[in-house]
């Protein structure tokens, strides 16, 4: 598959990416409105999911498509994408319920 091109070759790539886009705004917004501990989680995992496909696409690939390292804007979206999830997950710590971190589930405090 030829770099010139890209993602271009990728048949499913463009409704992916439109799909991505829609989901990431539309639980952007509600975790936003509600600020529920479950849309706030959900919203992390919107950046975590697409830090890690972007690092088995340049690991493994994907679709039968490759990326680099060394490709435009790949080291800085991974790193926004990261400190995004990490900021929401501190969010989430926030609006978690009192008590729920310290102890593990079944286990006497």
């Amino acid at each position: 598959m030829g770099e010139a091109n890209g993602y271009r070759q990728i048949p499913a790539i463009g409704p992916l990416f439109l799909a991505q886009g829609i989901a990431a705004i539309v639980i952007g917004l509600a975790s936003a409105v509600t600020r529920r501990l479950v849309m706030v989680l959900a919203a992390a995992g919107t950046l975590a999911g697409p830090a890690a496909g972007l690092v088995i696409t340049i690991e493994h690939g994907l679709f039968g498509f490759r990326e680099a390292w060394g490709a435009p804007y790949t080291r800085a979206s991974l790193y926004e994408e990261i400190a995004g999830a990490v900021l929401l997950l501190i969010a989430a710590g926030a609006l978690a319920p009192p008590g729920t971190s310290h102890h593990l589930p079944g286990k006497a405090r």
